[in-house]
């Protein structure tokens, strides 16, 4: 209950934008459940510096927790960045179910997907590292979600399977959503919304799994 009540307090602050995760709370959006932690109110614009930016300037490629790829490192949302502080934010058993939730607030349809990467002293998380880690989405035996037809904003939930054979005193947990709003070229040579490249949004939050 108390997680819900800081929650609904946290969606009113912001309501304009695409989207986010807010439990576990983002690096971005830590500050929004009492963390102290940098404040930032775009915390729902992680998407790459936007389309233009990642296609145009730097051939698709996107940080690990959002940043645009060509930002100098340590990127803002990085271990190292601005708001990368490697603030705990959720302690979890091995092999737990955990809960995992998601606001949109500009609804762009395409696909969730949430993997883990457990970061070592010295170490720096990769997306080679958390495409090992895949979070199994409970009752869908896939790392993957699909937005159904009709989908509009708001919260999303969750169950995520933590792999059985993981522990870590910090984990990055990442969430990316492929959107699918845009016109363009599919593999069968024809045109269709959702169809070639699209818009990016990731978040990355820190957790302990025991």
């Amino acid at each position: 209950m108390a997680f819900r009540a800081v929650l609904a307090a946290a969606v009113v602050v912001e309501a304009l934008g695409h989207g986010r995760i807010l439990e576990p709370a983002g690096r971005s959006s830590a500050w929004r459940f009492g963390f102290n932690t940098p404040k930032n109110y775009n915390d729902n614009e992680l998407f790459c510096g936007g389309f233009d930016r990642q296609y145009g300037a730097n051939n698709g490629k996107c940080g690990i927790c959002g940043d645009p790829w060509d930002d100098s490192p340590p990127r803002d949302n990085e271990d190292g960045g601005k708001y990368g502080t490697g603030t705990i934010v959720r302690k979890y058993l091995q092999g737990e179910e955990i809960e995992i939730v998601i606001e949109v607030t500009t609804h762009h349809k395409g696909w969730f997907e949430f993997k883990l990467c457990p970061v070592e002293d010295g170490k720096e998380s990769t997306q080679e590292c958390l495409d090992h880690y895949p979070i199994m989405l409970v009752g869908n035996q896939t790392s993957r979600y699909t937005l159904p037809e009709g989908s509009k904003e708001g919260i999303y939930n969750f169950k995520g399977q933590l792999p059985k054979d993981l522990v870590c005193d910090r984990c990055v947990l990442q969430w990316h959503w492929t959107t699918g709003n845009r016109w363009g070229l599919c593999l069968n040579g024809t045109g269709h919304l959702g169809c070639g490249f699209q818009e990016t949004f990731r978040g990355c939050s820190d957790i302990t799994i025991a």
